[in-house]
């Protein structure tokens, strides 16, 4: 099947890159792209024509949904084409029509950086969700890993330490910014991570891409 997708985010995977963005078919829904390996792997730069956010991409390919990321699909043939590009003048309007556009702008139930078993076991909504949110900042924690703070219209008080794979921002010391629309999911499956004072299994969320606005 033919896909055209307007990539909103491709961000660091184990391996490789994890590119996704707005089905321009059905813009209420997101596409994910994986590697045809049956485990929702990344892909290589190569694979997506080195498509970059903001960019549109073609290609024919198949749905491979996994776990709770229903949006996945893989490339077939080698077949994806770069077709057009967005430029920075335009990222505001292109991404105010995608939040108008995509069907799931939530956190998935709670204001934490994680869900518990039973939250994640209950999600019946998509993976992948844009937010429009404020006074974000990104930093690196004790751990070396890559996080950010921010607020969000509908949370009581700051969401924290969500985990940040934006490759923009790596390397570049802490960051501040004022107004973002960012992109966020959740993992295939729920054992990605488990707290080991408490033996509770943990899904972590991530920010995949930030777009300062």
């Amino acid at each position: 099947m033919k896909k055209r997708v307007l990539l909103l985010a491709v961000s660091c995977k184990t391996g490789g890159l994890c590119p996704g963005g707005i089905d321009l078919g059905d813009p209420s829904k997101w596409i994910r792209i994986v590697k045809d390996d049956g485990r929702a792997g990344a892909v290589q730069g190569y694979e997506i024509d080195f498509g970059k956010p903001l960019d549109i991409i073609e290609f024919e390919g198949r749905s491979m949904p996994q776990g709770k990321q229903i949006e996945n699909w893989v490339i077939d043939n080698n077949s994806c084409k770069k077709k057009e590009s967005y430029g920075p003048d335009q990222t505001k309007e292109v991404l105010d029509w995608a939040y108008q556009q995509y069907s799931y702008n939530d956190f998935w139930g709670n204001y934490k950086a994680y869900l518990n078993e039973e939250e994640f076991n209950a999600i019946d909504v998509p993976s992948e969700s844009i937010l429009k949110v404020s006074d974000i900042d990104i930093y690196r924690n004790n751990n070396d890993k890559w996080k950010t703070d921010f607020n969000w219209h509908k949370a009581r008080f700051k969401i924290k330490g969500v985990s940040m794979t934006d490759p923009d921002f790596y390397n570049n010391g802490s960051v501040h910014i004022d107004n973002a629309y960012i992109v966020t999911s959740i993992p295939k499956e729920i054992d990605d991570w488990i707290n080991h004072s408490t033996g509770e299994k943990q899904a972590y969320k991530f920010v995949s891409k930030i777009y300062k606005i």
